[in-house]
């Protein structure tokens, strides 16, 4: 593989990742809010079982929502290795 071919390679992987990076931020922040909103749509006169399956799926979804930016720093991490290895020739 020559240079030229490479260094556009490298480029195209920089770019697809910050696009990807961009639009996952995006949604991430959209999707808290929007569950959010719904949430506090729903009222506080729920009864004991109801209020207790509320905050269950709220606390199950904002830990998702946690994951998903670790998910984003370990794509990132490995679309950067993988230029590293591709531009050493390992």
């Amino acid at each position: 593989m020559n240079r030229i071919q490479l260094r556009f390679g490298q480029t195209v992987g920089l770019k697809e990742l910050i696009a990807t990076l961009v639009v996952s931020g995006v949604l991430l922040i959209v999707g808290t809010v929007v569950f959010a909103k719904v949430k506090d749509s729903m009222g506080s006169d729920l009864t004991g079982t109801a209020n207790t399956t509320v905050n269950n799926v709220e606390d199950t979804a904002y830990d998702a929502f946690q994951l998903a930016t670790v998910a984003l720093i370990v794509l990132a991490a490995a679309v950067i290795i993988g230029i590293l290895i591709r531009a050493f020739g390992a």
